[in-house]
């Protein structure tokens, strides 16, 4: 099953003033997250759930520009997984050099 995924808004603004991406890398993440999750989100939520039992589960994407290594840690809202959509309520990021 493909699932519609949804990313909020303030997780759209959260990439937007992470410093060092250009716009392509934006455009790159938010592809790579949607591919990823509408595929296998189901899958995710049972191998890394918030908590025991919970509806929303943890999400790592990485992204590697040529000097920058971008860790994404995401938390997506899975409550309506049976309805086909899945939020992406949360996102933080942890930047590394990549040399």
């Amino acid at each position: 099953m493909r699932y519609h995924v949804e990313l909020v808004a303030l997780v759209r603004e959260y990439l937007e003033q992470v410093e060092g991406l250009t716009d392509d890398d934006r455009a790159a993440i938010v592809d790579g997250v949607i591919e990823e999750l509408s595929r296998d989100a189901d899958r995710f939520l049972a191998l890394r759930p918030l908590a025991h039992e919970s509806f929303c589960f943890l999400y790592d994407y990485p992204h590697l520009t040529e000097k920058t290594l971008y860790d994404f840690d995401f938390v997506v809202d899975a409550q309506h997984l049976e309805m086909g959509v899945v939020r992406v309520v949360y996102v933080e990021c942890t930047v590394k050099p990549s040399r």
